[in-house]
């Protein structure tokens, strides 16, 4: 092969490979962002918009346009090492992309229920049932200053986009807890990055992963009417790239 055709193949399968990147289900280019109204939440260049904390430093990070959390931010009395934005929102759709880019393990995962509980063994209610799957971590986002109001991003069957505080709080009603599971998993492969579209609107919030809406207007019972967007520290490596906000209100 001449090294000229060996050039064009390697120029070829580049091009092709940048091209694939956003070339999957939701993802949306910055000019169609733009021309649907929505603006950048952050610059994507550094943490100018975050409410940085010096236990944050040496953690949360950003290189060319990703976010990046190494996931061993430690959680100290007062020091929440979740990173805030220092604007509040109230109503607003959100588009962001992430990925879990943490080598995957195998672990023990536990079984939801149609109702949001956890599966319990039967000689011991107490004990969770479990089954190994793949896993990369977990992460997620937080909404309007509230912890309970989470996006979750995670490896579980469950898929993500669940509202994992309000689907494990039994004070809320049945209804409530089952509208926050997600309608099917729409995650792609563990390691690749995936586009959320997020819209909340008074107390409801409806969620898109990639193209496939997981969960439609699900309503919060006491949700604050606005707050602070938070990435999730779970103790795991987490990405973030191109967070884009159209607000409602």
């Amino acid at each position: 092969m001449s090294l000229t055709l060996c050039c064009t193949l390697l120029f070829n399968l580049a091009s092709a490979s940048a091209a694939d990147e956003g070339a999957f289900p939701g993802w949306r280019s910055e000019d169609q962002l733009a021309q649907d109204g929505f603006t950048p939440l952050v610059d994507g260049k550094s943490l100018a918009g975050w409410d940085v904390k010096p236990w944050h430093e040496g953690h949360w990070s950003v290189l060319d346009g990703v976010i990046h959390y190494d996931g061993k931010g430690q959680r100290k009395k007062g020091q929440d090492p979740s990173l805030w934005t220092k604007d509040q929102y109230g109503d607003f759709t959100l588009y962001v992309e992430w990925r879990l880019p943490s080598k995957p393990e195998l672990k023990p995962h536990p079984i939801v229920l149609y109702n949001g509980d956890f599966l319990m063994a039967e000689d011991n209610p107490r004990q969770r049932v479990t089954r190994p799957r793949l896993d990369a971590g977990d992460s997620g986002l937080y909404f309007r200053g509230s912890t309970k109001c989470q996006a979750n991003i995670w490896s579980q069957e469950l898929g993500s986009g669940e509202i994992n505080g309000y689907r494990t709080d039994k004070s809320v009603p049945p209804d409530v807890r089952r509208a926050c599971i997600p309608l099917k998993k729409a995650d792609r492969p563990l390691g690749e990055w995936n586009a959320f579209l997020i819209t909340l609107k008074g107390d409801c919030m409806t969620v898109a992963l990639n193209g496939e809406t997981v969960i439609p207007a699900a309503c919060l019972p006491d949700l604050p009417a606005q707050g602070p967007i938070a990435l999730q520290h779970h103790g795991d490596a987490a990405e973030f790239r191109r967070m884009w906000i159209k607000k409602l209100d």
